[in-house]
């Protein structure tokens, strides 16, 4: 397996194969300020604090990432986004999967994680063979201890909820080892390593103080409870063994009672600083260790922003947020308007959720600040075409506004974020495929559109109280406890921000609602995917037509000078332009394939996921 490879040449490992790019705490605790140590002993690194945190530190990075693969995670895969291909850094493996194409040949198009994971997990275990011998002391060194069993028990859960069971390695391997190749352990056996693995954790940071950042007693009694969550789930529990769900009530109600809170609002979790009050484990970033690139801007602005707009909301995600009454807008087939809500299809954006305006930018939301060099402006999204154009969309307009009076940029009847705009050549950007939906939640609209140098204000949240009331609701569906599973359901809607009606619902309709919560809390978190996957609920959600808004047409008669919108016509259906997926392809799906290449490493001591 390549997890295994130690360069041959090299049988002294130095602090450089060791370390590689080491991570240091900044001023502010930011974890990934990356500074080599090529000129220190391993001994040295080893029996030295300051240098082994530093190496502690850089197995931090086996965290995947949110926004991997590409950036967008996994929400591509789902009911929730859909991707632009033509700039997502995954297109290929997303295009695969969703077509029902993803085979343990092909599987690396959409994600490395065998190789990623394992790399960092034999770091952690070169860090427990060195550390027997080193002379820090107990009270510095046992808490390091504690980091990295974190940090293994998280990588192993990754490869988990990707893989099913896979192998469990506790050692480095030497090159007189008589073999490398390790069969897979069951997925029982890596729950039961995990959990271990948290509980020394727990046992080593008890009493640590917490910094920003940095893996804590509650992060472990987090990941523990998460782990258990996910044993207790359909796809791990197929005879649905309540004892299971047990073990993950008392692990879960462990989280709820450390002593955090919900945030007063859900937008200000994900910018500067990290709100520890609700935050249990998340990290901010400086300009050279935030997402790959530009960064978020770039990825999810939408491309009239001159930007790469990755990521697209769909209008089934668009749906899940209720009207302020707490009715949904549409019935469960996403084409009916549900008589109940008050909803008005031609005036969609009226009386939604407090979330819905906070997460989405949709035709007419803002304004927002753009800041893009002479193009920075103040102005709405401006996603439609002109209801009444002239041949060719040639002047003259009727918009009352002539001229942005931020920039001094001419105005038309059609918006700077429609496809119009480009075909004139006034963008250089208007990506095949458009929703009339962006992201929201994690820009930064007081940074530039895209800057190398810039420190965006945009943070990385993993864990936080919210999960954690939203997995106590699901298992206390799952023990028959919906009084108890409303409750806390309850406990998110009545955030002071949020202010929703009540949940009242029973039976099926008490899933639907906890798992449209769900997706609408934990929203570009890395959890719908998986979601989906532990539930075995991917048909009706993976397999569906991505639809958005086909059209959107803007009237001007009657706006007068200033007014930023006139009347908007919303036209909804299937976008052409996404990808077709195809139906369901099975039970086997609900796991990736390990790739081939790691199957031919292990000489057949690897065995593949069954449908493969």
């Amino acid at each position: 397996m390549k997890y295994l490879n130690i360069n041959k040449a090299v049988k002294k490992i130095t602090a450089l194969s060791l370390i590689c790019a080491v991570t240091v705490i900044s001023c502010n605790r930011d974890l990934l300020d990356k500074k080599p140590l090529d000129a220190i002993s391993e001994d040295a690194v080893f029996n030295d604090p300051t240098f082994l945190q530093n190496y502690v530190y850089n197995i931090y990075n086996g965290i995947k990432p949110p926004w991997s693969p590409g950036s967008g995670g996994y929400e591509a895969l789902t009911d929730v986004a859909v991707s632009q291909p033509e700039t997502h850094d995954r297109a290929a493996g997303i295009r695969e999967y969703i077509t029902g194409i993803i085979t343990p040949d092909n599987i690396t198009d959409l994600t490395n994680l065998w190789d990623e994971e394992y790399g960092y997990i034999r770091k952690a275990n070169i860090f427990f063979e060195k550390v027997e011998t080193s002379d820090i002391d107990v009270a510095k060194l046992d808490p390091m201890k504690g980091e990295v069993h974190f940090l293994r028990a998280w990588m192993y859960f990754e490869l988990m909820r990707t893989y099913g069971g896979v192998p469990i390695i506790t050692k480095s391997f030497k090159l007189d080892e008589e073999s490398f190749d390790t069969p897979r352990n069951t997925y029982e056996e890596c729950v039961a390593f995990v959990l271990s693995e948290c509980d020394e954790a727990i046992s080593l940071l008890d009493g640590v103080p917490v910094n920003e950042g940095k893996i804590s007693k509650n992060a472990a009694l987090a990941l523990k409870a998460r782990m258990l969550l996910y044993a207790a789930s359909p796809l791990n529990n197929p005879s649905n063994d309540k004892s299971k769900w047990q073990a993950a009530e008392v692990a879960t109600k462990a989280v709820i009672d450390a002593g955090y809170a919900l945030h007063a609002t859900t937008a200000d979790l994900f910018i500067k600083p990290l709100k520890n009050d609700e935050t249990i484990f998340g990290k901010s970033f400086t300009p050279a260790t935030r997402i790959p690139d530009w960064g978020y801007n770039y990825d999810y602005w939408p491309s009239g922003f001159d930007a790469r707009q990755r990521l697209m909301p769909t209008q089934t995600f668009v749906n899940m947020f209720q009207m302020a009454n707490g009715e949904y807008p549409y019935l469960a087939d996403g084409i009916t308007v549900n008589p109940a809500s008050g909803y008005d299809p031609q005036k969609p954006n009226d009386n939604r959720d407090p979330r819905y305006y906070t997460s989405i930018l949709y035709p007419g939301a803002g304004p927002v600040f753009i800041q893009d060099g002479s193009k920075t402006t103040h102005r709405v999204y401006e996603y439609w075409e002109d209801a009444n154009p002239n041949p060719d969309n040639a002047p003259p307009y009727t918009n009352p506004n002539k001229v942005d009076p931020e920039n001094g940029q001419t105005l038309f009847d059609f918006g700077r974020d429609s496809k119009t705009y480009w075909v004139k050549g006034l963008t250089p950007f208007h990506w095949r495929v458009q929703t009339g939906y962006t992201f929201r939640r994690l820009l930064d609209f007081d940074g530039p559109r895209a800057s190398y140098d810039f420190n965006y204000n945009q943070v990385t949240v993993f864990m936080r109280l919210t999960e954690f009331y939203l997995n106590y609701a699901e298992i206390q569906i799952a023990l028959e406890n919906e009084p108890l599973a409303r409750e806390y359901l309850n406990k998110i809607r009545q955030r002071e921000a949020t202010n929703m009606p009540d949940i009242t619902s029973t039976g099926a309709d008490l899933v639907r609602d906890y798992r449209n919560e769900r997706a609408i809390e934990l929203q570009l978190e890395d959890q719908r995917f998986f979601d989906l996957m532990r539930w075995k609920a991917a048909p009706g959600n993976i397999d569906i037509p991505i639809r958005g808004l086909t059209s959107v047409k803007m009237d001007w008669a009657g706006a007068q000078a200033g007014d930023l919108l006139g009347k908007l016509t919303y036209t909804y259906g299937v976008i052409p332009e996404a990808e077709v997926r195809a139906p369901w392809k099975g039970d086997h799906y609900y796991l990736f394939p390990i790739p081939n290449d790691e199957i031919k490493k292990s000489n057949g001591a690897l065995v593949q996921n069954p449908g493969y």
